[in-house]
């Protein structure tokens, strides 16, 4: 144990140190992810610690017992997995998922869907934006906001008809042109429209460019309600977990996981794939509408009692931080999860509920082409 410990403490100080260093911040983050990579790989050669793609996968029987009680109330979470049908396909999902759609979750769905739209949406931009001076996947998304009231008109009926789904991926499209454009000019006329075009996404790194306590806390919310709705919804349709617990990188906590028995999921019917697959997007959906209403709560608070001039400023400014990134990062994830790229659950909901597979490869390709743009102006940045 004492040498587990001095192995973590020369890690968090290293890890500090680089953080400290007056390099760009891609340096500090190969830096770190070079010393990542070697925390891991003494780790798990000195204590045998499971591990998959270099990542550490610490197990633990507790995570199972809590989801096998939140499977209890199957009738719940199978509403809460079809409602996330509608906010992350609008009314396409009537056609795609007509066997889990019903008036009121398409209802519900469609409600929630507006709230994200029109005031998380639009406050978790400005939130990554302005002040955490992010450029990232705002710049795809909005770009479909351009043009005035045709621009909004357009962007809701994209919504209405394909939900978050459409309105990401016709964002991404959109932008993607844009990088491809200035890629031309910048190849044949020898231009620098490259270096001066912002990149439509970005990494989100704790300790780079993210808040490194909040952004952990925050990515650690994202991905526990993500991979616990998977888990939940998983038992109900009576697939077998194997195995669940938290993964590591290093030292860096960088969210939990479950681990079903595929091949028995693979057998399910269309429906109950579905929900399990769209259960991830919608229960971060949900979190980032929770966050966002304790987020609100805390600034009036903040503003009307002026507690940022009293000594409980610094409490504020991390709480005020932490709900800030939870609510903003669990809109960002959930929305770039819907895309129909293979590893996100995007490609698998597009691909068991779409029964032309020409169709469903063409939609990928294309989304792995604009997205791939999205990232690109990135390596012409100094």
């Amino acid at each position: 144990m004492m040498i587990l410990l001095l192995i973590v403490a020369i890690a968090l100080g290293l890890f500090y140190a680089t953080l400290q260093f007056s390099i760009p911040g891609s340096w500090k983050f190969g830096l770190v992810v070079l010393e990542m990579v070697l925390v891991s790989q003494v780790l798990i050669r000195l204590y045998k610690v499971p591990s998959e793609l270099g990542m550490l996968l610490v197990k633990s029987k507790k995570g199972i017992e809590a989801i096998e009680a939140m499977a209890k109330r199957t009738s719940l979470f199978n509403f809460m997995a079809d409602t996330g049908n509608a906010m992350c396909y609008g009314l396409l999902s009537v056609v795609l998922m007509r066997k889990g759609s019903s008036v009121a979750s398409v209802a519900a769905g469609l409600a929630i869907l507006a709230f994200l739209t029109f005031l998380v949406a639009p406050s978790a931009f400005i939130f990554l934006f302005q002040v955490l001076n992010l450029g990232g996947i705002d710049k795809s998304v909005s770009s479909m906001a351009g043009g005035g009231n045709i621009g909004l008109i357009a962007v809701c009926g994209i919504l209405l008809l394909g939900g978050l789904f459409l309105f990401m991926l016709a964002g991404i499209v959109l932008y993607g042109a844009i990088v491809f454009a200035a890629l031309v000019k910048t190849l044949i006329l020898g231009t620098n429209a490259m270096a001066t075009t912002a990149a439509g996404g970005t990494f989100l790194l704790p300790g780079i460019n993210l808040p490194f306590f909040e952004g952990i806390i925050a990515l650690a919310v994202v991905l526990v309600v993500h991979e616990g709705a998977h888990a939940v919804l998983t038992r109900i349709a009576r697939v077998p977990l194997l195995s669940s617990g938290i993964a590591f990188f290093g030292i860096i906590p960088i969210g939990a996981f479950v681990e079903p028995d595929e091949k028995k999921l693979v057998k399910l019917d269309t429906p109950r794939q579905t929900r399990v697959l769209v259960a991830g997007a919608t229960a971060n959906f949900l979190t980032s509408c929770v966050a966002f209403v304790l987020f609100a709560v805390v600034v009036l608070l903040a503003r009307t009692f002026g507690l940022m001039e009293t000594g409980l400023a610094g409490a504020v400014m991390f709480i005020y931080t932490t709900l800030g990134l939870t609510f903003a990062l669990n809109f960002v994830v959930g929305t770039v999860n819907l895309l129909p790229i293979p590893l996100f659950d995007g490609y698998r909901i597009l691909d068991i509920n779409v029964k032309n597979k020409m169709v469903v490869k063409a939609v990928m390709y294309v989304s792995i082409a604009f997205f791939i743009l999205n990232f690109l102006p990135l390596l012409f940045h100094a």
